[in-house]
């Protein structure tokens, strides 16, 4: 069954890291593709040479400040990979993972993980270590802390139709949030998986204003998703559903008007934009959580 990996690799950063991580995911059985700024191509694959590497048309930088890949692109470079394999979308399992990500998979670890992927979306969270050298020594004890945010998703390439297009980058805040939800939206089954196979090397993590931007676009995106399904049915339960879809687009759409309306007079008005978003995120976790079937390998 090919298997395949988007992610988007730095040029000249951290090179033995990246090699390791790159070892770590063909080693698990995974074909390697990164999409990156035509400028970074020449470098990465003079250093990366096992990698298959694509310059996309664009990438996020106007917003970003920097030129991050579009989700987007990742995915229709997995679409590729799997028509140039031969095989059918849903015969081929592919995935979207951060550059600094150790898999710690064995063999029969990696088919069993892809045929938990056939049909649906597997959400996989790190575990975080001090050090390159903690990568080796690491030993799973069962009180592992997992990050809040995920850092890797398998599927089946048939599920990558399932995603509109949409602003959200590799390497900036709420993809990761944004890809769960809508794919539990349109009604594909989400998989958990728990076991700690995933290995980070910790570090300090910095975010701007541009942070406000893919807030705004989450929620957008939630609920432009979430008004397709309206009208689909008499029962109590989609008019309760309509009803408190109103509610919350309305009441959103009156909170971000008053949070970025540069009025003096509106008190407190970026600080009540401000909770909104830290309110919606903690329903956002919870429920990728609670409708997230858990398996372990």
């Amino acid at each position: 069954m090919p298997a395949f990996l988007a992610t988007s690799l730095a040029p000249g950063r951290d090179l033995a890291r990246q090699r390791a991580a790159i070892a770590s995911w063909r080693d698990a059985g995974f074909a390697v593709v990164s999409v990156n700024a035509p400028a970074e191509a020449p470098a990465l694959m003079r250093d990366h040479p096992d990698v298959t590497v694509i310059a996309a048309a664009a990438t996020g930088e106007k917003v970003a400040g920097k030129p991050v890949p579009y989700i987007r692109d990742l995915m229709q470079a997995l679409r590729r990979a799997c028509a140039d394999s031969g095989a059918s979308p849903a015969a081929c399992t592919v995935g979207i993972i951060n550059d600094d990500i150790h898999l710690r998979l064995t063999p029969a670890q990696s088919r069993d993980l892809q045929r938990s992927a056939q049909g649906s979306v597997i959400v996989g969270a790190r575990v975080d270590v001090a050090d390159a050298d903690a990568i080796a020594r690491f030993t799973p004890s069962g009180q592992e802390t997992y990050a809040v945010g995920y850092d890797y998703f398998l599927m089946s390439g048939d599920v990558l139709d399932d995603f509109a297009d949409g602003p959200f980058c590799l390497g900036m805040p709420f993809w990761d949030y944004w890809l769960p939800l809508m794919a539990l939206l349109r009604g594909r089954p989400l998989k958990a998986l728990l076991s700690p196979v995933a290995l980070h090397v910790a570090h300090d993590t910095r975010w701007d204003d541009t942070i406000y931007f893919f807030f705004h676009a989450l929620i957008a995106s939630v609920l432009e998703a979430s008004k397709a399904s309206r009208g689909r049915g008499p029962a109590p339960e989609a008019r309760q559903f309509d009803l408190l879809l109103d509610i919350l687009g309305h009441v959103y759409a009156d909170v971000f008007e008053r949070g970025t309306r540069a009025d003096p007079a509106q008190a407190g008005a970026v600080e009540a934009l401000a909770a909104f978003y830290d309110r919606f995120q903690e329903v956002a976790v919870h429920h990728i959580k609670a409708s997230a079937t858990p398996f372990s390998l």
